[in-house]
């Protein structure tokens, strides 16, 4: 469609694209605020003035779409550009947190929040199974740990030491 003939019309279609409502619009076209609130939406129903609203209205969103778009794979390469140069370096937490970035923008990863009490009673059986399972191993792990000093350090030798003479009072 093009440009309205009117520029105060013009004007007004822009204004009422960006968000504002009829009434603003048409007050800040130059029009009469007075006649604002029953001009405004009237103009607004001329098939030309709400044509040319709704162009602007696609062409701002298509515009807010490709910048994302834009933004979004900068980002993305930035990102990638990051890790692979920290790697090199030897940098490893920073390649790592770009790696993670990298992840979470692509679905890689999802958030779990786990809430509980600290009651046995409020685990469901399979929670409480999990739980019991990572007890006995963890109690497995320890106990192969110790199984593993030798035996020296396995026992403690306990020596009486006498109390010097302000301890005793």
């Amino acid at each position: 469609m093009g440009l309205l003939n009117n520029p105060r019309q013009e004007h007004f279609a822009q204004l009422v694209a960006t968000g504002q409502s009829p009434a603003q619009a048409y007050a800040a076209a130059g029009y009469e605020e007075k006649t604002a609130y029953t001009c405004g939406p009237r103009l607004l129903k001329r098939p030309e003035v709400r044509s040319r609203v709704t162009e602007l209205q696609q062409t701002a969103a298509q515009t807010s779409v490709s910048r994302a778009a834009l933004s979004r794979d900068f980002v993305v390469r930035e990102l990638m550009d990051n890790a692979l140069k920290a790697k090199e370096n030897h940098e490893w937490p920073a390649s790592n947190r770009a790696l993670e970035l990298l992840g979470r923008e692509l679905g890689m990863f999802v958030e779990r929040v786990c809430t509980w009490s600290g009651r046995l009673e409020d685990l469901d059986p399979e929670q409480l199974d999990n739980y019991l399972a990572s007890l006995k191993a963890r109690i497995e792990s320890e106990e192969a740990k110790l199984k593993q000093l030798p035996a020296a350090e396995q026992t403690v030798d306990v020596v009486p030491v006498e109390a010097s003479e302000e301890e005793k009072t």
